[in-house]
């Protein structure tokens, strides 16, 4: 049985069904940390004893901050992580109330923090038993919006169907809406429109709705789930022989290129308000993978990576 154990890489989050409550009313920083911590737990087989360690440094290069704001947002996330809990039913029927984390550590510069068995077995055991949902870490860290998150991860579970259906109660308590949000005009203008157009803009999916009603009175939503279709990226073949060779270097050589392009005026545009460090990393994803980008894009890092270093490709 071992042998057909699921596994995935540490780019990818893969998360059981059921933690989907453990997005509950929980800030940004929050489901940015468990979503860094996922693939850490998973690759390393983690038990209560070990402690996942989070740094600042790469905390504020995969969400996209600045660094000196990252160790605050850790600190605060693990704190009022330690603070939640959630209850379940064992396996005698015992209802059982277990907290997220067990404890946490703070040293200078990153936080640990060590999971309960029943956290780690949401983050570790997929199969039929276990129904969970997966999808690529840089994606998901890309959303800023405050339940955007929660969408995303009901639309990637439901993705095969290409549809669901969530009704309004439902809604306000698993995503544990404030009551201001009980009103239906405040709810789709303040959570459900900009988590939407967040994810249509930033993600591997495009997520629309339209109202469920019941009699006069809507009572709920229909989310339709549409995969866009991946841009087909078409490089003259002198880049074609700078992707090649990419292929077969080792991740500490494409770490080193992207330092040195992330600080090349040629493509400062690039950057957005990106700061150095979190640059670097987007141009190592697009070295990794240039049908992630535009194809002007990827043009530009290319020529600027044979313009500027002694790569030849």
């Amino acid at each position: 049985m071992e042998q057909n154990k699921k596994t995935y890489p540490p780019s990818w989050v893969v998360m059981q069904n059921s933690i989907q409550e453990c997005f509950k009313s929980m800030s940004i920083d929050e489901k940015r940390l468990l979503i860094l911590a996922s693939p850490v737990a998973r690759t390393s087989n983690a038990t209560e004893k070990d402690s996942i360690t989070i740094t600042a440094e790469s905390f504020a290069q995969e969400c996209n901050i600045k660094t000196h704001s990252a160790y605050k947002s850790l600190e605060e996330a693990s704190k009022s992580l330690i603070k939640r809990y959630f209850c379940y039913l064992d396996e005698k029927g015992r209802k059982t109330y277990c907290n997220w984390v067990i404890r946490a550590r703070y040293e200078e510069g990153s936080v640990s923090i060590c999971f309960p068995d029943e956290v780690l077995l949401m983050l570790k055991e997929f199969d039929k038993l276990n129904p969970y949902t997966k999808y690529k870490k840089d994606i998901v860290l890309s959303l800023r919006k405050d339940y955007s998150f929660d969408f995303y991860h009901l639309a990637k579970k439901h993705q095969t169907m290409g549809k669901f259906e969530i009704s309004l109660e439902k809604i306000r308590t698993e995503f544990g809406l404030p009551e201001s949000y009980h009103d239906l005009s405040n709810l789709k203008k303040r959570v459900i429109n900009p988590s939407l157009e967040e994810i249509t803009a930033n993600t591997d999916i495009d997520l629309t709705y339209e109202n469920v009603k019941k009699g006069r009175s809507v009572v709920g939503f229909k989310f339709t789930v549409r995969e866009k279709p991946t841009p087909k990226l078409i490089v003259p073949e002198r880049d074609q022989n700078t992707v090649d060779m990419f292929r077969s270097l080792s991740d500490n050589q494409i770490n080193m290129y992207s330092s040195i392009l992330s600080k090349v005026s040629s493509i400062s545009d690039l950057a957005g308000a990106k700061d150095y460090q979190a640059f670097a990393i987007w141009i190592s994803n697009i070295l990794r993978d240039p049908k992630s980008v535009r194809e002007e894009t990827a043009k530009r890092i290319f020529k600027a990576l044979r313009t500027e270093t002694d790569f030849k490709g």
